[in-house]
């Protein structure tokens, strides 16, 4: 369940490669995904693990990544089946159809939860100063030139990954040894972490 299951299908074909969103009921997302899993639908529940503190004591607990909100890709038979599951509110639609997540995007939520990089839902309304631009030497992003984000409160690189159909975005801890500086940002000439 934590992660996703899949299914073997016999003549029902796939509606599409690309994934769908579904939105859920509050605090809803593991047990929907225990019923797709029953009735063969694939999904994904990007669940990631993440240290929580209490008064008298600290836990590392399994979250769910993203809120009320679940992949799935069923089968034509399959689309309405979805939504008379206990707990599914609604597919999320762009331009009265379905909204599509490409299979890069999730992809790339395992691979970046299989690394291990510490990654959660990305809130804040503060408008983030423009980061410096740096090649991502190792990793899901090697490659890549990404926009590198500096806290220096808290001692964080990261960048951050929008998934347009949940219209989320994500932050991703990197280390700063994975990264190679192209571009310093024009706000942070003297405070730049290179």
């Amino acid at each position: 369940m934590e992660g996703g299951g899949t299914m073997e299908t016999k003549g029902d074909a796939v509606l599409k490669n690309d994934w769908r969103l579904v939105y859920v009921a509050s605090r809803q997302e593991k047990k929907v995904a225990t019923y797709l899993e029953q009735r063969g639908i694939e999904f994904y529940l990007p669940v990631v693990r993440s240290l929580r503190y209490w008064k008298d004591r600290k836990k590392w607990v399994d979250m769910v990544l993203f809120n009320g909100y679940l992949f799935v890709r069923p089968t034509e038979a399959q689309r309405d089946q979805v939504l008379w599951l206990p707990g599914v509110v609604k597919y999320i639609r762009y331009n009265n159809q379905d909204a599509f997540v490409p299979n890069e995007q999730i992809e790339l939520i395992q691979r970046l939860i299989e690394k291990g990089y510490q990654i959660k839902q990305y809130e804040s309304e503060i408008p983030l100063e423009r980061g410096d631009i740096a090649e991502v030497l190792d990793g899901p992003f090697k490659g890549q030139e990404v926009e590198v984000f500096h806290n220096e409160e808290q001692g964080e690189t990261f960048i951050i990954v929008t998934v347009e159909a949940a219209n989320h975005r994500i932050k991703v801890n990197l280390p700063k040894e994975v990264l190679k500086l192209k571009i310093k940002g024009k706000d942070r000439q003297d405070k730049s972490l290179w």
